[in-house]
């Protein structure tokens, strides 16, 4: 797996060609890619957390292989902090996570222009996106 920051920059890169995708018209492939954006995001504050170089995904529980954004933010250890009282914050995390890995399959046009830019607003958004908040954690 790859190195937490290796995974800091796989999701800038992620980021980027999210707001590719959207310029582009391609709203679906934008929201897609937003939610591994979080997800490398997190990984990478875990491994932080952890004190280790690799993302433990290969020798570990199946909870490190997990795509749930609720599983990764309770191993990143900032559950509580999500919690803590930021109303904006925690309403961008409920955008940016409802994410589906298995949206790969939905059906072209399931997004419009307005619901992805909601995502990515609510990912990178100053102060309150969960990408910057994140960031700040890494």
């Amino acid at each position: 797996m790859a190195t937490g920051d290796e995974l800091k920059s796989l999701a800038e890169l992620r980021l980027k060609e999210a707001v590719s995708l959207f310029d582009a018209g391609f709203y679906d492939g934008c929201v897609y890619l937003c939610g591994y954006v979080l997800e490398l995001a997190l990984k990478a504050r875990i491994c932080s957390v952890l004190g280790v170089s690799d993302y433990p995904d290969a020798e570990m529980p199946q909870a490190f292989r997990s795509h749930n954004f609720d599983h990764l933010l309770l191993l990143s250890g900032l559950r509580g902090e999500l919690n803590a009282g930021n109303p904006a914050l925690l309403a961008n995390w409920s955008t940016a996570t409802d994410w589906k890995p298995e949206w790969r399959y939905r059906k072209a046009g399931s997004v419009d222009s307005a619901k992805a830019q909601d995502v990515l607003d609510a990912i990178q958004i100053d102060p309150d996106g969960v990408l910057t908040w994140l960031r700040r954690r890494w």
